[in-house]
């Protein structure tokens, strides 16, 4: 591995950051949410809760909060960046063929993207001092407290955020929704695990423990695992809890835990250059025999003496149509929501609902990121009808073809005197196409859009299990 090779590539993905409007919005992010993510002294809700109590404030268990929280429910925000910002365009056209190690090259850029991170983190850090301030008593502000709390915590997954994003991009089935998917089974499965290895002692059940907050958690109450992040019902007159975070952070083996996953942060970009597979201009894969009834057959010619179109009777309705058919796609997604259609018939719509979804998240985002693109959205402008006009049609569409995959659960349920099943299906559908196409116009991206609406699937569908139709 070069060193000389691993500064350059560190440089210009630095310099490229620098001209990213993204990275001053992600250094804000944490700061200015830090004041809502902290529950002062007093307080009858939290984020974080042990025992269904409020955690009493100290500045170890404020670093703490804010570690909980950048750990796990920031993530993906980070990924979204990473995958999303002004480096996502790379010239490996020129990068590909030369002979500048593959390793040193991806180096250089996890270096940079956990620099980023890093600062995040440190403006995170910097609120929540401030916040101490704020707070606290100033006898008990503890400055060393709030930054070993968060960093220890926080660190970690920060930089295997990075790591993934590298690992990911090496490969050409992962650089696409893939590598969305699978870093979002990766994340909840953290997450997971990390709550199933439960108030283990030990390097071995630490590094279960991803995010990095069992320890500090479980520890600080004597062992308990009865806590929950991102916002619970408090019991009503109870007493704040307090928690010795220090006595989890110092514990046999958790310190040596986050070692070892920086560590293997550091060393996934290594493998990720190992792999690397080099990029390809155009489709080279060919379907199977046995699939290729569900190709395109070859265009129709053209008819030069055919009369020219003439303009349409309903221009709104054959928007909201040509819409429905960029989403739908070729005749494997119409197969697919043909299938999604008929498991309705036999399956409960808390089951048909969620499939919808899912592959309604996955035709959407591709047509949001497609269609937001700043070249064509020149072009679209001088149509007839706005880009405006066009995202309505886009969020109908969405909601049309929802309607269509849950009309044989749907016409059940109408028999049977229950509409619920059509107001669901209209309701996820318009929700999952209004944010499809809402985070692509903001991002130019599908990346964005599909990693949140995943995020809600998840939650969809343990709502739909909890309230079966």
């Amino acid at each position: 591995m070069s060193v000389a090779v691993v500064a350059s590539s560190l440089a210009t993905t630095l310099a490229r950051y620098g001209r990213s409007t993204g990275l001053w919005i992600l250094l804000l992010v944490a700061p200015v949410g830090a004041r809502f993510m902290i529950a002062e002294r007093g307080a009858d809700q939290s984020l974080i809760a042990v025992d269904s109590r409020v955690p009493w404030l100290t500045s170890p268990v404020l670093g703490m909060a804010l570690g909980v929280v950048i750990a796990t429910l920031l993530l993906p925000v980070a990924f979204i960046y990473l995958r999303s910002n002004v480096t996502r365009r790379q010239p490996w056209q020129v990068e590909e063929v030369s002979p500048a190690s593959r390793m040193s090259i991806a180096y250089g850029r996890w270096l940079a993207d956990v620099t980023v991170l890093a600062a995040v983190l440190a403006a995170t850090t910097a609120a929540g001092c401030l916040l101490a301030f704020v707070l606290l008593p100033l006898n008990e502000v503890d400055l060393p407290g709030i930054i070993l709390t968060l960093w220890v915590i926080a660190a970690p997954p920060v930089a295997m955020v990075a790591s993934l994003r590298l690992l990911f991009d090496a490969r050409r089935r992962t650089r696409g929704p893939l590598g969305e998917v699978l870093f979002f089974v990766f994340w909840m499965g953290s997450l997971v695990a990390a709550a199933a290895g439960g108030p283990g002692q030990g390097y071995a059940a630490n590094m279960f423990d991803l995010p990095g907050f069992m320890s500090p958690i479980s520890h600080g109450q004597g062992g308990t695992d009865n806590f929950s992040i991102g916002g619970s019902p408090i019991a009503a007159g109870s007493a704040p809890i307090r928690l010795d975070i220090m006595s989890g952070i110092m514990a046999d083996g958790y310190l040596a835990s986050r070692l070892t996953w920086l560590g293997i942060a550091a060393l996934i970009p290594l493998l990720a250059g190992l792999i690397h597979a080099p990029h390809v201009s155009g489709k080279t894969r060919k379907p199977a025999p046995w699939l290729k009834f569900l190709e395109p057959g070859p265009a129709r010619p053209a008819d030069p003496g055919a009369r020219p179109a003439g303009a349409g009777r309903l221009p709104g309705v054959a928007l909201v149509i040509a819409e429905a058919r960029l989403m739908a796609g070729s005749r494997k997604g119409l197969l697919a929501m043909a299938v999604v259609a008929v498991l309705g018939l036999f399956a409960p719509y808390a089951i048909a609902g969620p499939a919808a979804m899912l592959l309604l998240v996955f035709v959407t985002t591709a047509h949001a990121g497609r269609s937001e693109q700043k070249g064509l959205l020149a072009l679209t402008t001088t149509a007839a009808l706005s880009p405006v006009a066009r995202r309505i049609a886009f969020v109908l569409a969405g909601t049309v073809l929802a309607l269509v995959m849950a009309a044989p659960a749907g016409a059940k349920g109408l028999m049977a005197g229950d509409p619920r099943v059509l107001l669901e299906a209209a309701a996820m559908g318009a929700a999952t196409s209004g944010t499809a196409i809402f985070l692509g116009t903001l991002t130019r991206s599908s990346t964005a859009p599909r990693l949140v609406l995943l995020i809600a699937w998840y939650m969809y569908l343990n709502w739909g299990g909890a309230n079966p139709v």
